[in-house]
């Protein structure tokens, strides 16, 4: 009689080898139902569990590390988490949550996160420094995604293009003819934004005997509703030179898309809009926005790929890697000059 492999399990339910396999091992990312008739097509077919279980091999664990507060904003993140997820799988290494919460950390964390058995951490956006640095301590690879503050210490940061995105954007519009610029962003939110904004400044100082400029509307975020409209539309009102907009992100680009309707001009014949992040909202028809796209896939395949060789040559480097971001041109901008 033909022997039974995971292979033929996983025809039978259409389904591929990975899955079969983790769903007969107990593993994650499968749900309880797919769980449920894979194991029984396996029953039915003579599948035998006990080869499965002498040849499982103990696989390493990494830790994902993020706080309970960025799950709201879940829709943002998950692209990344996706591609560690499946690059690490494919090394054979298992990804664990340690979620806490930000506003109540102490040294309880440290203790918990330390304690856990993983062979390396992944730390999302905004942590303390004080936790990256406890496991740092543990000489196993850790990697900060997108570091909200610049953070001292041994591990890898991998970030956006964000100095060099907001140049070239800046710079497309100067080449459009705009002279008479707006910069809209939030004050101290981020290293990102920081970047951002020092691009914007030194595309118009390098483009200012040409007769460019720019005003600024730098507001405080404490609401978390990354708008100052009533300073936005009160520059656009006073300054009736300006043409273009160059926003922090998608979401101060849809705030200053409503505070241009308010005061009865449009986007583009008006102002022209650009922003950063290509978040859902930026390709809808109401705003058709001009973005940087964030490579989140990529992102995430170099953070698990660093972790995946470094756990596997027991070798620690510490470095930064900076992901290209692209232009995204969209309805939101036009030309004052001719080609």
């Amino acid at each position: 009689m033909k022997r039974v492999t995971i292979e033929d399990v996983a025809k039978k339910v259409g389904v591929t080898k990975g899955l079969v396999s983790r769903a007969l091992t107990g593993k994650y990312n499968v749900s309880d139902n797919m769980r449920d008739e894979i194991t029984r097509t396996a029953v039915a077919m003579g599948y035998d569990f006990s080869r499965l279980r002498t040849k499982r091999k103990k696989r390493s664990k990494c830790a994902l590390v993020m706080t309970s507060e960025m799950l709201l904003k879940e829709d943002y993140w998950r692209p990344i988490i996706r591609a560690i997820t499946n690059t690490l799988d494919e090394e054979h290494i298992n990804l664990e949550y340690f979620i806490y919460n930000g506003g109540k950390f102490g040294e309880e964390e440290i203790s918990k996160l330390k304690g856990m058995d993983a062979s390396g951490y992944i730390f999302m956006n905004d942590n303390p420094e004080r936790l990256v640095h406890a496991c740092e301590s543990s000489n196993r690879p850790v990697v900060v995604i997108d570091p909200r503050y610049i953070l001292s210490g041994r591990h890898l940061q991998i970030k956006y293009s964000n100095y060099s995105s907001f140049y070239d954007l800046t710079k497309m519009l100067v080449s459009y003819g705009h002279k008479h610029f707006c910069f809209y962003g939030p004050f101290g939110e981020s290293a990102s934004f920081t970047e951002r904004e020092q691009g914007f400044e030194a595309c118009i100082a390098e483009h200012r005997e040409e007769g460019v400029s720019a005003d600024n509307v730098i507001f405080k975020n404490t609401d978390g509703l990354y708008a100052d409209s009533e300073h936005f539309e009160r520059l656009l009102r006073e300054k009736g030179d300006i043409t273009a907009i160059v926003c922090a992100n998608d979401l101060i680009a849809v705030n200053a898309f409503r505070s241009i309707k308010k005061l009865g001009k449009s986007v583009p014949e008006d102002y022209s809009v650009v922003g950063f992040d290509n978040i859902y909202e930026s390709g809808e028809a109401n705003f058709d926005l001009t973005t940087v796209n964030v490579p989140r896939v990529e992102l995430g395949e170099e953070a698990a790929k660093y972790l995946a060789m470094h756990i596997t040559n027991k070798r620690v480097k510490y470095s930064q890697i900076v992901i290209d971001c692209e232009i995204v041109l969209r309805g939101s901008v036009r030309r004052l000059t001719e080609e």
